[in-house]
């Protein structure tokens, strides 16, 4: 933008002998200034992103921005099951049994000094059955039940843990929990405390593996 502003003063005072007078040659150059900025705040792109954490945080309100949370789409979870290694969270924030394994979930990861869970929010690729999450549930179909209508699909929240391809630690038990029980009402004491050491010994496993 300097290098703009210099040539166009240059040229101005270049051709000052076809003004009457210097003030229209200086409004020729704010007119010119003016342009250009219409024209680059136009095109300039912005930075929108916000940081993995906060969007998590923001879409799970009960997790606070110290949080271990990476969003992923469908092909990199898909990249992870056929080779690499990575702890995958599977849920979405509408469903309110999401919340709370997430809680525990980043709890124990921060304890454990894991600097990244995976995040899938795959409801809208359920909704699709678009091809890449037909390959994912084919990945975990020995994990996956059927539902009531004969369908497999992933349930949330799902808890994958995999290393170099190799499914170590899989959990999608509390999906299966049946009736009107509220998750602030079955989350005693003990099923919390049972639920985050079922999480430690799993992450401990992952951790000794590497």
């Amino acid at each position: 933008m300097k290098n703009f502003v210099f040539f166009v003063i240059l040229i101005v005072v270049m051709y000052m002998k076809f003004f009457k007078n210097k003030r229209n040659a200086i409004k020729l150059i704010l007119f010119c200034i003016m342009i250009y900025l219409f024209a680059y705040l136009g095109t300039k792109e912005y930075q929108t992103d916000v940081v993995d954490n906060i969007r998590f945080a923001n879409e799970y309100k009960d997790i606070s921005k110290n949080n271990v949370f990476v969003y992923l789409n469908e092909n990199k979870v898909l990249e992870i099951l056929n080779g690499k290694s990575g702890i995958l969270f599977m849920g979405f924030p509408s469903n309110i049994w999401s919340h709370y394994y997430a809680e525990y979930l980043n709890e124990v990861a921060i304890n454990n000094h894991i600097e990244e869970i995976y995040y899938y929010d795959f409801r809208k690729d359920r909704n699709l059955n678009n091809n890449t999450y037909t390959n994912i549930v084919n990945k975990l179909k020995e994990y996956l039940t059927f539902d009531d209508i004969g369908n497999m699909d992933l349930s949330a929240p799902t808890i994958v843990i995999v290393k170099n391809g190799e499914i170590l630690y899989f959990d999608d038990e509390i999906t299966y929990i049946k009736g009107d029980i509220r998750p602030e009402d079955y989350f005693t004491d003990y099923r919390k405390n049972l639920v985050k050491t079922n999480f430690d010994l799993a992450i401990k496993s992952f951790k000794g593996s590497e």
